[in-house]
């Protein structure tokens, strides 16, 4: 069953959350952007404005495939109205991770999840199915799957249907961005998507990584169509949502892998933002640096 959980905050803890943790800034990064089951509300009492509480729903399904059951974590802006919606994607190389955190070995998503329904902005940290097991593209299509649930519930939620938008994070941000690209229907489309240290371009990415052949199913060779039906610098065109990806200049993801995707969305004139991270943290690891700036392009692109 699910469960649900009331957060409160205290003004000190807030101001950190805020700022991501109260560690750097966006002074750190380099900023560059280059072109312009029914689920009811729980009825609880309005909280002052500077200090709203977040009301937090643990273990939600929102997808049955076979005998998966796929689960969630939402976490609602306690103030009444219709607000716009995050959904996250957790990393771990397409093999491993829980919706509960940024990737394997990194922090807990719980204080992002909750820092994002306190700026107005719903948040549902997802679950998807992994490789080996589940090869491409059940995770883009569990993502998708996660966008159509929202928007059906979007009404219980307090979540506003036309003002969706992604956020993942390594592998996460992989499936955001191709999620965002190319929606199959209208029940699919999102307004905005940010992906930190996603790989963009998976034929490029495989030689040093070969655990992208475990998700794929296949080498670079013997399914090149596969590789580039999984690479979101191939799905590119001038109907995209605007994108904000982040990369460290030295980390796992190679800086290429953004780059690339900033060019392919320039070329179709796609708004987008490259924050440029120096050193080699990978994903959640520069959450402070990235998260101000991550924070202020999402509610750009959706409280307008």
């Amino acid at each position: 069953m699910p469960t649900t959980v009331r957060w409160a905050r205290s003004a000190p803890v807030l101001a950190c959350l805020a700022l991501a943790g109260c560690a750097g800034s966006s002074g750190h990064a380099e900023m560059r952007e280059t072109h312009a089951a029914t689920l009811t509300r729980a009825a609880v009492a309005r909280a002052p404005t500077h200090q709203p509480d977040v009301i937090m729903r643990r273990d939600v399904l929102y997808r049955e495939v076979n005998d998966v059951r796929l689960r969630l974590d939402a976490y609602l802006p306690e103030a009444k109205g219709s607000h716009p919606a995050i959904v996250f994607l957790h990393g771990g190389g397409f093999r491993s991770g829980i919706r509960g955190s940024f990737a394997p070995g990194e922090q807990a998503f719980g204080p992002t999840g909750q820092a994002l329904a306190r700026n107005g902005l719903a948040a549902f940290a997802i679950d998807y199915r992994l490789a080996p097991q589940f090869r491409f593209p059940a995770a883009e299509q569990d993502v998708l799957a996660a966008v159509r649930w929202v928007r059906r519930h979007a009404h219980e939620l307090g979540v506003d249907p036309s003002r969706l938008g992604l956020f993942g994070v390594s592998a996460g941000g992989n499936l955001a961005a191709l999620a965002a690209t190319q929606p199959s229907s209208p029940l699919d489309q999102v307004r905005v998507a940010v992906s930190w240290s996603g790989p963009m371009n998976l034929a490029r990415f495989y030689p040093s990584h070969p655990f992208v052949a475990e998700y794929l199913g296949c080498l670079v060779f013997a399914c090149p169509d596969r590789y580039r039906a999984a690479s979101p610098v191939n799905r590119v065109d001038h109907g995209d949502p605007p994108m904000l990806l982040a990369n460290s200049t030295a980390e796992t993801v190679p800086i290429g892998q953004a780059r690339e995707m900033i060019s392919r969305l320039a070329v179709v004139r796609v708004a987008h933002q490259l924050l440029v991270i120096p050193g080699g943290r990978h994903a959640g690891q520069y959450n402070a640096e990235a998260w101000p700036a991550t924070l202020r392009f999402l509610r750009q692109r959706l409280t307008r």
